[in-house]
């Protein structure tokens, strides 16, 4: 597998920062499995036949985590688990968790060795990440630990999916576990569900917002950088002027924080090219770029 191949693993936020708000879940099978305490390393067959190990977000992991990953038993056991796949045209993406002997929490007890854990794998050739079920038949026949099972689960509505979610922190607090991982393999929908994270009010729907319309001089200002930009000799072409116009105007109503401007068309046509030239606006321009 090249480098550019290499998939960093997804980003999980809570239910309620899902796009829709968890309502996607409803009526799917979830697979909740426990949330290890330690750092995200992922190990995959480079072409030359070496071991890849990646970090979260970096293809090639920092030396210092990678130490720590050969130092396991499950560095040579992933190797073998890949290179065999491989044999058989399937190609993968192996993705665990380095559990150090204190992790970054320290919500877990204190462990006596190192241990990389897999809690799932990306198929290379489908694009999308197996089962539970297949994730734990390579975990189980390469002798790889695997994170365990805390529920299965069909949600049928919000506050049954919700009640759920609060029951399983508690099993969380119980057993010492930063929090669940909760997977709809079918859509390929994943979440999170931390203990350490506060519980917050569900905001109401955001207000629309009324900014202030842009005043005169800031409506100036946005035509001379465009005219500026597009000069003298093709200000009065419509397609060329107005697109570089429209730039300046949203430019101008971003930076300041004006509301969008609606009759852009009727100030380029009205405004007087002279008003535009550098010579009448020289003292205006020194006093703005300062």
């Amino acid at each position: 597998m090249l480098e550019e191949n290499w998939n960093t693993y997804k980003d999980l936020e809570p239910i309620r920062r899902l796009r829709n708000e968890g309502r996607e879940l409803l009526g799917k099978t979830l697979t909740l499995t426990e949330k290890r305490d330690g750092e995200n390393v992922s190990t995959w067959l480079k072409p030359t036949g070496e071991l890849g190990v990646s970090s979260h977000n970096l293809c090639e992991a920092s030396p210092d985590i990678i130490n720590r990953f050969k130092a396991t038993k499950e560095y040579n056991k992933a190797k073998i688990l890949l290179e065999t796949e491989l044999t058989f045209h399937h190609e993968y993406i192996l993705y665990g968790e380095l559990i150090k002997e204190v992790g970054p929490t320290r919500i877990e007890p204190r462990h006596k060795k190192i241990q990389w854990i897999l809690f799932d794998a990306w198929d290379c050739e489908l694009k999308r990440y197996v089962s539970y079920t297949q994730l734990y038949q390579m975990a189980y026949h390469y002798k790889i630990p695997v994170v365990k099972v805390v529920d299965f689960f069909i949600p049928t509505n919000e506050e049954e999916l919700f009640a759920k979610i609060e029951a399983l922190k508690k099993w969380c607090k119980r057993h010492r576990r930063e929090g669940i991982v909760g997977k709809d393999y079918d859509n390929q929908v994943f979440f999170k569900e931390k203990i350490d994270l506060p519980k917050l009010p569900k905001l109401p729907r955001q207000p629309q917002v009324t900014l202030p319309s842009m005043p005169q001089e800031k409506r100036i200002r946005a035509l001379q950088h465009a005219f500026d930009e597009v000069g003298e000799a093709n200000w009065k072409d419509t397609k060329i002027a107005m697109p570089i116009v429209a730039k300046h105007f949203s430019v101008e109503a971003k930076e300041h924080n004006y509301g969008p401007v609606k009759d852009m068309y009727q100030l380029w046509v009205n405004t007087p090219i002279e008003q535009l030239k550098p010579h009448f606006t020289s003292e205006k321009k020194e006093s703005v770029h300062t």
